[in-house]
C-alpha cells in the first residue's frame, strides 16, 4: 500500500529538508533553455539542421517528463530524469552551436549549469553524484565517439570543471538552499502558530493602536460581544464598553502613559444583544515591525465569577432560608446608624420582634412548616417597611427592624402594623399555626441615648415586655422616663439564673444521636432546660441574658459537673462506651473556671476523658480565639474530644477549623431538613462530609425528622444523625426506659 506523501518525506532524509521542484520554479530554467534553443537555429549553421531538431525533441521530453511528475503526489524516479535529459539537450546545442576544433566550444557547455542547479535546488546529494558523471560523459561520449579535430582530447578539461561545479560548488548551494527551505518552513509554522494561538485563544484577545481603535480580534473577543471579528475591527474598543462607564478610556491611556507597565481592570461590555458581561482585562504595549507598536488586550469573561462572589456576599449578609439580612448584617448596619447618630443626632428607631407559639409549629406540625411560616412571615416585613429601613433574622423566631428615620410615634406604626398582619396572616392558618402572634419590643435611639444603655439590650428587654403583659401586642420605651422597661425584663431573668444556679433549679435533658453505620444509639448531646414553677423554659429564652450579664460560665461549669455525673451513671449502669456531648457557649471557651470545673468534675465523678465531647455552636462567637485554641489544646491533651455545631450557619467556619481542634463536625439543620428534596442541600452536605473526612473528622447530620433524610446521610457517608426519627430531647429517666428498658427496670429510680 502507498503511503502517503508526507510520510514519505518524512522517511526520507533528505527529501524532507529539500523543496520539490514547481512549474514557478522551473519556468526560469525553460526560459533560458528555449533561448539558447532559438539561437542555434539561427543562420548561419556550423552543424547539419537535425542535431537542432533533435535538441528541441529532447527538450519537448524533458517538458513532458516534468508535467508527468507533477501530475504525481508524492517524490518519484520521475523527479530528477527531467534534470537528467538536460545534459543531452545541453550536448546537442552545445553541438549545434559548433564546438570549434582544438577545443574552443561555442560557448553553450554553460547550459551545463540549467541541470546542476536544478538538482543543486531540488535533488539529493546522490543526484548530484550522478549529475557529475553525466556532465563527464557530456565531453567524452563525443570525444571518445567521434574524436578529433571537431572533439579534440582537450575537451576533458571542460568535463573536469563541470564535474568539479557538480561535485563541490552544487552541495554548497544545496545546503544553501536547504536552510533556507529549513528557517522558511520554521518561521512560517511559527507565524501559524502563533496565528492559531491568537485566533484559538479560549478568552478575547485584541490589538488595538496607541488610541485604542481595534486592530485585530480573535473569535473569543467577537463573542464576547456577539460579532464576527472583521466587524469589530476600526472601532474603539470602548465603544463595546457598557453605556455610561469610561473604564476602557481610562485603561488606555494610563497604558499609553507608562508603555513598560501592564494594566489590569474589570468593566461591563454591552453585547449586540444588550445584555452586560463582566469582563477582566489585562493589557500591554508590544512593538510590531509591521504595525509599530500596538496595545494587546486579554479579555476574560468573569460573568460566572462575579456572580459566584455577588451570591457568596450575599450568603454571608443574609439569611439562607428568609434571604432577610442576618445577624451579621444587622449589627453593621446597626453600628453604621449608631456612628450616624453620634454626628447628626439620634434619629429613627429599633424594633425587636419574637413569635409567640413558634416552637409549637415546629413540634406539631414539623420544621418544614415552621419554616414555610418563617418565609412567609420574613415577606411581611419586607412590605411593612421602607426602602431605606433594615429588617433581619437574628436567628430562630427572632427579627429586627431597623428604622433609619422617624420618631416615636413612626416606630409605634410600624410596630401595630407588623403585629396585625402576622396575627391577620395566622388566622388563616390551620392548626396551631393559627395561634403565632408577635410580640414587639420597640426603642428609640433618642430614648436609648438618655438611658445611656445599648438600644439592643434595651428593645429585648421591652420586647419581653410585651410577652410578659400577655403576647401579641407592642411595649415601647417612653422618650424622657427614667424607669426604662415596665418589669426590667431582662435584668429580672438575670436574678431567675442566678436563684436557678443557687437552688439547683436547672435540667439537663438527652437527645440520642445514632451511629448510622452501625444504628446504635452511642451517644446522646445534653441540652439545658430551666424550670420556672410549671414552666420549662428553653435556652433561647435565658441563655442570651446569661452571656450578657456574664453568668454564662458558671451555668456551663453546673452543666459540665451534672453532665459528668450522669455520664459516670450512664456507663456504670447502662453502656460503657456512652459519650456525651455538652455544649460550651462561645464565651466560655478559655475560661480559666470551665477548664477547671471540666477536670475537677472528671476525677470527682471517675470518667473516662474520652467520653466527654465539648461542643462549641459555629455561629457563637469565641472571645478570645488564641485563648480558646491553647484550651482546646489543654483538652484535647487531657483526652477530651471537641465538636462544631452548626456548621455551615456562619462564615467563621473554616477559621474555627484552622485555629481550633475539633474531632466532630455537626452539619447546620438548615442543609439536613430538606436534603432528600434539595440538590442544593445535598451537595452542600456532600462538601462538609468531604472536607470533614480530609481533616480527619467525624460528621453529625442534626434535624434528622424522616427516614428519607436518613438514607441521604448514611449515601452521602455522614457517620451520626440526630433529630426527632432518632429521638425528642427528654429527661434522663425516660432517655433510660426509652433506651435500655431493660435495665432501667431493674435500677430504681431516686
Amino acid at each position: 500500500m502507498r503511503r502517503p506523501a508526507s510520510e514519505t518525506r518524512a522517511a526520507g532524509a533528505p527529501y524532507a529538508d529539500l523543496r520539490r521542484g514547481s512549474p514557478a520554479l522551473a519556468l526560469p530554467f525553460g526560459i533560458v533553455a528555449l533561448l539558447a534553443l532559438v539561437t542555434v537555429v539561427l543562420p548561419p549553421y556550423e552543424r547539419p539542421l537535425w542535431v537542432a531538431v533533435l535538441a528541441a525533441v529532447s527538450l519537448v521530453i524533458v517538458a513532458v517528463v516534468f508535467l508527468l511528475a507533477q501530475r504525481r503526489t508524492e517524490r518519484s524516479w520521475l523527479d530528477p530524469v527531467a534534470a537528467y535529459l538536460l545534459f543531452p539537450f545541453a550536448a546537442l546545442v552545445h553541438d549545434a552551436a559548433g564546438a570549434g576544433a582544438g577545443g574552443n566550444g561555442s560557448g553553450m557547455a554553460a547550459l551545463l549549469l540549467l541541470p546542476i542547479l536544478w538538482l543543486a535546488i531540488t535533488g539529493t546529494p546522490q543526484q548530484l553524484w550522478v549529475a557529475s558523471a553525466l556532465a563527464i560523459l557530456t565531453f567524452a561520449i563525443p570525444i571518445a565517439v567521434v574524436g578529433a579535430p571537431h572533439y579534440p582530447f582537450g575537451d576533458w578539461r571542460r568535463a573536469v570543471v563541470w564535474a568539479s561545479i557538480a561535485l563541490v560548488l552544487a552541495p554548497v548551494l544545496q545546503r544553501i538552499v536547504r536552510d533556507l527551505e529549513r528557517q522558511t518552513r520554521r518561521a512560517r509554522v511559527a507565524n501559524e502558530r502563533v496565528e492559531r494561538l491568537f485566533d484559538d485563544a479560549p478568552h478575547g484577545v485584541a490589538l488595538l493602536d496607541l488610541d485604542g481603535r481595534i486592530i485585530r480580534a480573535n473569535i473569543s473577543m467577537a463573542v464576547l460581544v456577539g460579532l464576527d471579528p472583521p466587524d469589530m475591527v476600526g472601532h474603539k474598543l470602548s465603544a463595546f464598553e457598557t453605556p455610561g462607564e469610561s473604564r476602557i478610556d481610562d485603561h488606555v491611556s494610563r497604558l499609553v502613559a507608562r508603555p513598560g507597565d501592564t494594566f489590569d481592570t474589570e468593566c461591563n461590555f454591552r453585547d449586540s444583544g444588550g445584555n452586560d458581561v463582566s469582563v477582566a482585562l489585562s493589557s500591554t504595549i508590544v512593538g510590531d515591525r509591521g504595525m509599530g507598536e500596538v496595545v494587546m488586550v486579554n479579555v476574560v469573561d468573569i460573568s460566572d465569577r462575579r456572580r459566584y462572589l455577588d451570591r457568596l456576599s450575599h450568603l454571608a449578609d443574609h439569611d439562607v432560608l428568609t434571604g432577610l439580612a442576618n445577624r451579621r448584617r444587622f449589627e453593621t448596619e446597626l453600628a453604621r446608624h449608631l456612628d450616624r447618630c453620634s454626628r447628626v443626632g439620634a434619629t429613627g428607631a429599633l424594633l425587636l420582634l419574637d413569635l409567640d407559639n413558634f416552637k409549637q409549629v415546629n413540634d406539631t406540625l414539623g420544621h418544614n412548616a415552621g419554616d414555610e411560616l418563617l418565609i412567609t412571615i420574613a415577606g411581611l416585613l419586607r412590605r411593612s417597611i421602607r426602602s431605606s429601613d433594615l429588617v433581619a433574622r437574628l436567628g430562630g423566631d427572632e427579627f429586627a427592624i431597623l428604622l433609619t428615620d422617624g420618631d416615636q410615634g413612626a416606630a409605634q406604626r410600624v410596630a401595630g402594623l407588623v403585629v396585625d398582619r402576622i396575627r391577620d396572616h395566622a388566622a388563616t392558618l390551620d392548626g396551631v399555626a393559627r395561634r403565632v402572634t408577635a410580640s414587639v419590643g420597640a426603642v428609640t435611639f433618642r430614648a436609648a441615648s438618655e438611658h445611656a444603655a445599648d438600644i439592643l439590650a434595651l428593645a429585648d428587654m421591652t420586647m419581653y415586655d410585651a410577652k410578659e403583659a400577655g403576647r401579641n401586642q407592642i411595649a415601647m420605651l417612653p422618650e424622657g422616663d427614667e424607669r426604662g422597661p415596665r418589669t426590667a425584663a431582662r435584668l429580672h431573668w438575670q436574678s431567675r439564673i442566678e436563684g436557678a444556679l443557687e437552688n439547683d433549679r436547672f435540667e439537663l435533658h438527652l437527645q440520642p444521636i445514632m451511629n448510622i453505620a452501625t444504628g446504635r444509639i452511642s451517644s446522646a448531646e445534653v441540652l439545658l432546660r430551666l424550670r420556672d414553677e410549671d414552666e420549662l423554659v428553653p435556652p433561647s429564652r435565658f441563655v442570651y441574658i446569661a452571656e450578657r450579664v456574664g453568668l454564662m460560665p458558671q451555668v456551663d461549669a453546673w452543666v459540665v459537673d451534672k453532665s459528668l455525673e450522669m455520664l459516670a451513671r450512664i456507663r456504670a449502669e447502662h453502656d460503657p462506651e456512652f459519650e456525651l456531648e455538652v455544649n460550651l457557649s462561645g464565651l466560655s471557651i478559655g475560661n480559666p473556671e470551665i477548664e477547671q470545673a471540666i477536670t475537677t468534675s472528671l476525677t470527682k465523678h471517675g470518667v473516662d476523658p474520652s467520653a466527654l465531647i465539648l461542643e462549641i455552636t459555629e455561629t457563637a462567637a469565641v472571645a478570645d480565639v488564641a485563648m480558646a485554641r491553647d484550651f482546646a489544646a489543654r483538652m484535647t491533651d487531657l483526652g477530651c474530644a471537641f465538636a462544631l455545631d452548626d456548621f455551615g450557619a456562619g462564615f467563621g467556619s473554616f477559621y474555627y477549623l484552622k485555629h481550633l481542634f475539633f474531632d466532630y463536625v455537626k452539619i447546620d439543620g438548615e442543609f439536613v431538613a430538606h436534603v432528600q428534596e434539595s440538590q442544593v442541600d445535598r451537595t452542600i452536605m456532600r462538601s462538609i462530609v468531604g472536607i470533614a473526612r480530609d481533616l480527619g473528622k467525624r460528621t453529625v447530620a442534626e434535624f434528622v425528622s424522616e427516614p428519607e433524610i436518613l438514607e441521604v446521610c448514611r449515601e452521602e457517608g455522614v457517620d451520626f444523625a440526630q433529630g426527632y426519627l432518632i429521638g425528642k430531647p427528654v429527661s434522663y429517666d425516660e432517655f433510660a426506659g426509652e433506651f435500655w428498658p431493660s435495665v432501667a427496670a431493674a435500677v430504681p429510680k431516686d
